[in-house]
Order: structure tokens, then C-alpha cells, then sequence
């Protein structure tokens, strides 16, 4: 399988450089799967920490040496209000089963002024899969439940291209995740794409 998350590290990068974070700073991976998001943000000198729900993932995670990856849920995060400078969301929150609630939580957990940095799927039509926010997951439903959580979208860039590369590639190459196989046959004829998006807590929201 070609990264744990669409793109790999590849797309990890470019969506850091959204994000613009200071030296040292304190990121929440959200959905860490084995960790790769981790060690690299942790290589670039970053404080990094991951949670995850997959037993599996933690076992990988732990044998790779990564103590930085705890058994956590997105939508009941177990840290104080402002603990961190960025939380980093990668194709985690579409299938975390409360999308809603994951966006709320990781605006609760952010310093004022701090980033989500999120990379997820969309869809292109109403009939979309509803999958977690309880309705089709068009761009549109990204932005109207990311505003309703509290945060301002900065940026919003489609990576459609480059995803499809990326899976078409593990496809050759025979080792293409099972599970999104089995997704895009359950999308249908429902035009699915691939975005990065830098979400904004701002700097007045000193509450919860």
C-alpha cells in the first residue's frame, strides 16, 4: 500500500505548507493509523501526537518504536480544551462515524488561532454518500459543518489529480488498500474527488 492515508507522505507535506506551523509546535494527528504521519511530523522537529481507534494500527505503530500513538477516539478526545497548535486530519473524519462531532472536538482542543489542517474526499453530486456528517459530503456540506464547528476555511484546493495517480499507481502495482476498492464501488456513479483544506480557529475564540 502506497502510505497509510491517499498520497502518502507526499500530501502530508503539501498540507503542512498550508498550515504555516511555527518551529516545535504541538499537532494532534487525528487517526493516526501506523503512525507514518507522526514520525514524520515528529523527523521535522514538531511535537507530535496520535490517536487512534485500530488495534491493529497500534500494534504496527508500537512495533515501529512509536509511543506518540495512543488508542483514542476523534469525537471524545481526552485532552483540555487548547492543548494544541494543529490537529492534522488525514481521510479520517469522512469514516469516523460523527464528522460532526470530530470538527467540533478538534476545534475545542486547538489554541486560539490554531489550525486543522484536513484532507478528505467529496463529492461532486446530492447523491453522494452520506458516509459521517448525515447528509451527501459535497464541498459544500465540508464548508457549511466547518463553519457551524466554529472554524474559518482558509483554503480549499482540490488534489483529485494527484490522488487518482497515487491510487492508480498501487493499483499496477497490486497493492491498492481493500477497503478503498470497496469505496469507490459503493460511490457509484457519484463523482468522488480528493481535497486539502487549512480550517482557522480565530483568535477571539477563547472559550471552550
Amino acid at each position: 500500500m502506497i502510505g497509510s492515508h491517499p498520497g502518502g507522505i507526499l500530501l502530508t507535506e503539501r498540507l503542512l505548507l498550508l498550515g504555516a506551523l511555527k518551529p516545535h509546535a504541538r499537532v494532534l494527528d487525528l487517526g493516526a493509523g501506523s503512525g507514518e504521519s507522526v514520525r514524520y511530523l515528529r523527523k521535522l522537529g514538531y511535537e507530535a501526537l496520535g490517536v487512534d481507534l485500530t488495534g491493529a494500527d497500534m500494534r504496527e505503530s508500537q512495533a515501529a518504536g512509536i509511543s506518540e500513538v495512543i488508542r483514542g477516539n476523534m469525537t471524545a478526545l481526552a485532552f483540555p480544551a487548547h492543548s494544541f497548535d494543529c490537529c492534522l486530519a488525514e481521510c479520517s473524519v469522512a469514516v469516523c462515524g460523527d464528522g460532526k462531532r470530530a470538527l467540533s472536538e478538534a476545534f475545542r482542543v486547538l489554541k486560539p488561532g490554531g489550525s486543522l489542517l484536513l484532507s478528505d474526499v467529496f463529492f461532486h453530486r446530492e447523491d453522494a454518500p452520506v458516509m459521517s456528517m448525515g447528509e451527501p459530503l459535497t464541498r459544500e456540506c465540508w464548508e457549511k459543518e466547518s463553519a457551524r464547528a466554529g472554524f474559518c476555511m482558509e483554503m480549499f484546493r482540490d488534489e483529485t489529480a494527484l490522488w487518482r495517480e497515487f491510487f492508480l499507481e498501487s493499483l499496477w502495482n497490486d497493492n491498492a488498500d481493500p477497503s478503498w476498492c470497496d469505496f469507490f464501488r459503493k460511490a457509484g456513479r457519484a463523482k468522488c474527488g480528493y481535497f486539502l483544506a487549512h480550517l482557522k480557529k480565530g483568535e477571539a475564540y477563547g472559550f471552550i
